[in-house]
């Protein structure tokens, strides 16, 4: 099976950027143009997943602590992949004002759980 997709870190990008859409600067305009023209010249781009290959299920999670300096909400992310694709991922702010990077953690090996 052959999928395109965009990678996760134009996701991060995206969603970072969209905080931004009330008031938007020349640099938010240049960034979206930016990763714009990346996806342009990406459409041929994508995963391929192997029939019989390794079946491993692996998981990748991160989270910055209070990385958000308006708010001081952490950032977290995850990545799944299958058979050496990626077949799940995310990129968010948490919804909640953590006290330390192991709560920050926490809160994301949670949401992978779930």
């Amino acid at each position: 099976m052959y999928l395109t997709s965009t990678r996760p870190d134009i996701m991060f990008v995206v969603n970072l950027h969209s905080r931004y859409l009330a008031h938007p600067t020349e640099i938010h305009i240049q960034v979206v143009k930016r990763v714009l023209r990346y996806i342009k010249g990406t459409l041929t781009y994508g995963i391929f997943y192997k029939q019989c290959g390794n079946e491993e299920l692996l998981a990748y999670i991160d989270s910055d602590y209070a990385g958000d300096l308006e708010d001081r909400k952490s950032t977290s992310g995850f990545l799944f992949f299958l058979s050496a694709g990626a077949i799940s991922w995310s990129s968010k702010k948490q919804l909640v004002i953590t006290l330390s990077t192991t709560e920050a953690e926490f809160i994301i090996v949670a949401s992978c759980a779930c």
